[in-house]
């Protein structure tokens, strides 16, 4: 076998995953011939992916020596004395190749070996240098465009084109993490990510998106890390602290989110979407004038910005002028082509015309909004079903485990359907002294969806290695809802969409609280059918899917409240606002928490909430939401047949 074969047969190994047999064949080559140089290129890429830095470097070095205008040699040569720490060796390299045989990929990693150095301005120089000679430069170009277009498929078929050519182009395994993160594969995004880390480790842009895809992971802790990293890499970059600022409000840091959304602005400004973002932090802060400011400021910039207005509308308490009541009318009728900005405006204009009374218009407007989310983002009624039926049948006794005495913290679980008067459940336990109030948490989504896509799904909790495989869960959830909590034995966890899991929690946390918001099903309904979710709702833009969803809701209680007897207490919307003090006393009492004149006072208590009822529950108890569907029942008679075809 001649050394082409050879070669071509190390190469398919280290395809398979055989490294070791990789490995034999490639010596076995350098045995023969010492300096043949793909021989002992590849090796010391094996040993570079193995962190073997020392090995790697020699081998490296020694290729490069056997064939001095080898560029990949160089470039790897370079890239393993770059991950070696040799930085100054690594320069002397580079900057070399990039004189001698200049590159996308050489100015590339010239300019991670500058910001290594601390030397931003010539690094900003390289990486621009790079982009410049990337003869995929227009693809890239253009597979970007698609992107701000919401052309998934279209940016997605140009980035894999780019990789097909080019296995570690950069920028398109950038774009194609970013396809990825918008179709909600997080996992993919981040493999992706992780392996642009590894060719351009000091590229801001990745660390950016690593950001993003362990935000959407809810890893607070890893986002928070990689966004600070952009931001160190590229101070002068806006859109670092613009992701930095998402994160931090992610993590419910509203006061750092703040300051560093306006270091975003102060950068670049005239940015409507970072000045929404800027709004909604304030709104959890509790400033509500300058998060109308914001609001305002992001409409005069771009006046087709729907959300600006459904934001000012999403106070709850903010009542529209005249004028703009006109220019929001006006904008419908200027063909804006974001339909998600059209709904707004119509979410917006139900709001405006319901504070004026109007209630034939106002519904009509809610009408419109839905109608346009419903075909953006459709709910799968039937496969919500089948999965609530499936869970039913994994959870149809209840957890054989004895309670751990000394479990702690608590967490409190305050479910049901949105708009039910959960966040003012919250605010009333998150004023007590040992409660600490946190916000819609996503891990037991997460959890579930997890085990459940395994082959035994649920069957696992049951299995001989379930009391394990629980206490992991478990850990985890305390692990990872660590950053929301300073120490409190208790803490709420007020993700209303966890009804249906209350079976796996029971099963995981034995001491969890269950608290099941309940509000007049017409009322309820009604109230998520006005509202204009930021996402993960879907089920609310159509009163018979609205209706549907509130009788699944209705039906997974029920089941809870025969499998679980007196784990879930009931607390209705009506009986709070009417007998204030008593009902208290008696969530209080159930919690196992003593009373506090507090909870009572619950505007009064000052703390971040991240909701849509954030302006009123600062506010104190108001009884205007009782009977409000009234004012609209001449149009609610699709929703009133679903609700009472099945009571």
């Amino acid at each position: 076998m001649n050394v082409k074969d050879q070669f071509a047969n190390a190469e398919n190994e280290l395809k398979k995953g055989r490294v070791k047999a990789a490995v034999d064949a490639l010596k076995s080559i350098l045995q023969n011939q010492p300096d043949e140089p793909n021989s002992l290129r590849l090796l010391g890429l094996i040993a570079l992916g193995q962190k073997d830095y020392k090995a790697s470097v020699e081998f490296l070095e020694q290729a490069c020596r056997s064939a001095p205008n080898f560029l990949y040699a160089r470039l790897d040569y370079g890239r393993a004395l770059f991950f070696s720490g040799k930085l100054k060796e690594a320069f002397e390299v580079l900057a070399r190749t990039c004189d001698q045989q200049p590159s996308a990929e050489s100015f590339q990693m010239l300019g991670n070996v500058q910001a290594g150095l601390g030397r931003r301005d010539d690094a900003v120089t390289s990486f621009k240098k790079s982009i410049e000679l990337d003869p995929f430069r227009a693809q890239i170009s253009s597979g970007v465009k698609a992107l701000g277009n919401k052309d998934s498929a279209g940016a997605e078929k140009i980035f894999r084109e780019v990789l097909k050519r080019s296995s570690d182009h950069v920028h398109a395994l950038i774009g194609l993490a970013s396809v990825a993160m918008d179709a909600g594969a997080v996992k993919d995004a981040k493999k992706l990510l992780n392996h642009a880390l590894k060719i351009s480790p000091n590229t801001e842009s990745i660390w950016r998106g690593l950001a993003r895809a362990h935000s959407e992971s809810a890893q607070y802790e890893e986002a928070r890390k990689a966004a600070e990293r952009a931001v160190e890499l590229a101070p002068e970059v806006a859109d670092g602290w613009t992701m930095l600022g998402t994160v931090l409000a992610g993590a419910l840091e509203p006061e750092k989110a703040r300051d560093a959304f306006a270091k975003a602005l102060q950068l670049k400004a005239q940015q409507p979407r970072v000045l929404l973002s800027l709004g909604h932090v304030e709104k959890t802060i509790g400033d509500s004038g300058a998060s109308e400011r914001a609001y305002d400021e992001a409409f005069k910039i771009d006046p087709s910005l729907g959300e600006a207005m459904w934001s000012k509308a999403d106070l709850k308490t903010y009542r529209f002028k005249p004028e703009e009541i006109e220019a929001m009318n006006h904008q419908l009728g200027q063909g804006i082509s974001n339909r998600s900005d059209v709904a707004a405006f119509h979410f917006a204009l139900g709001k405006a015309y319901e504070d004026d009374q109007a209630y034939e218009l106002s519904f009509s407007h809610y009408q419109s909004g839905n109608s346009i989310k419903a075909e953006i983002e459709p709910f799968p009624m039937e496969e919500f079903k089948s999965r609530n039926k499936q869970i039913r049948k994994a959870f149809s006794r209840p957890p054989e485990r004895v309670e751990r005495a000394n479990e702690s913290p608590t967490p409190i679980f305050i479910l049901g359907m949105p708009r039910a008067g959960s966040t003012l459940l919250e605010q009333i336990l998150a004023s007590h002294s040992l409660v600490e109030g946190t916000m819609e948490l996503p891990q037991i989504l997460n959890f579930t969806r997890d085990i459940e896509s395994k082959k035994d799904g649920y069957k696992l909790l049951f299995s001989e290695e379930g009391p394990e495989i629980a206490d992991n869960f478990a850990k985890r959830y305390l692990e990872e809802t660590e950053t929301f909590r300073t120490g409190k034995p208790y803490f709420i966890d007020k993700m209303p969409n966890n009804f249906p899991h209350i079976g796996f929690i029971a099963h995981v946390m034995p001491n969890a609280v269950f608290i099941d918001a309940r509000r007049n099903a017409m009322d309820c309904c009604f109230s998520v059918f006005k509202q204009n979710f930021a996402r993960g709702q879907s089920f609310s833009y159509g009163l018979e899917v609205v209706g549907n969803y509130y009788q699944e809701y209705r039906a997974m209680m029920k089941h809870w409240q025969t499998v679980l007897p007196g784990r879930v207490k009931e607390v209705n919307y009506e009986n709070v606002v009417n007998n204030l003090e008593d009902e208290v006393k008696a969530l209080l009492d159930y919690c196992g928490l003593a009373f506090e004149r507090d909870c009572v006072d619950f505007h009064k208590t000052k703390r971040s909430v991240r909701t849509a009822s954030a302006q009123q529950v600062r506010q104190p108890i108001y009884k205007s939401g009782v009977e409000h569907w009234l004012n609209y029942e001449a149009w609610l008679g699709p929703l009133k047949e679903v609700l009472e075809s099945k009571d």
